[in-house]
Parts: structure tokens; C-alpha cells; sequence
């Protein structure tokens, strides 16, 4: 999947593109993003997901194993795009949701 902000930003629109065998198959706008998202028990799941459900009623179904074949995986980090001021406040909101933790 590609993900592209709409001229960079937090919470700003972005355009998600998805990609099977690197051809593309489908693609979306979406209109606003959140700000900062953090959680302690989400992780970077391959294959399944076993972090936090999109709804609850999810939660004793879940690990949702993939049964398909992954041949190939890619994840491309690209620069960071912010303004000095988009920055400031992801640091922010960055450190409001570490001490809401603690």
C-alpha cells in the first residue's frame, strides 16, 4: 500500500493506494488524518494482526491469520515532509500521549 498525504501534514487529507504484485488495484481518498495515533500494544503485524481490534466484536475472532501467499513485503520511509511547526506539534501531542501512560 501507498500512502501519500495530500501536500504533507499532520491530520491533513491523503490519497491510499493499494498495490497487489505491484499493480495497482485500488485507491481512496481520505479526507482528514489523526494527528497522533499511539498505543502500547499495537504492533507492526505481517501475516495476521494481533493487536488492538477496530471493534470490539473482533476481539474473540482475532488473530485473523492470512492464508494467501506473502511473497514479498516492502516498506519505503520516505522523508519527513513537515513544516518546523507541524513538527512542534507532533512533539507535543507526542508527549501528552507518553505521560497519559504514565
Amino acid at each position: 500500500m501507498k500512502f501519500a498525504y495530500d501536500g504533507g501534514g499532520i491530520g491533513k487529507g491523503a490519497t491510499a493506494t493499494l498495490l497487489v504484485d505491484e499493480k495497482q488495484v485500488a485507491e481512496g481518498k481520505i479526507p482528514q488524518t489523526i494527528g497522533v495515533r499511539f498505543s502500547l500494544d499495537e504492533t507492526f503485524d505481517i501475516g495476521q494482526d494481533t493487536g488492538t481490534p477496530v471493534l470490539e466484536e473482533y476481539d474473540g475472532k482475532m488473530p485473523f491469520a492470512f492464508n494467501g501467499t506473502l511473497k514479498r513485503f516492502t516498506v519505503v520511509l520516505e522523508p519527513q515532509k513537515l513544516s518546523e511547526e507541524e513538527q512542534k506539534r507532533l512533539r507535543e501531542q507526542l508527549s501528552k500521549a507518553l505521560m497519559a501512560v504514565e
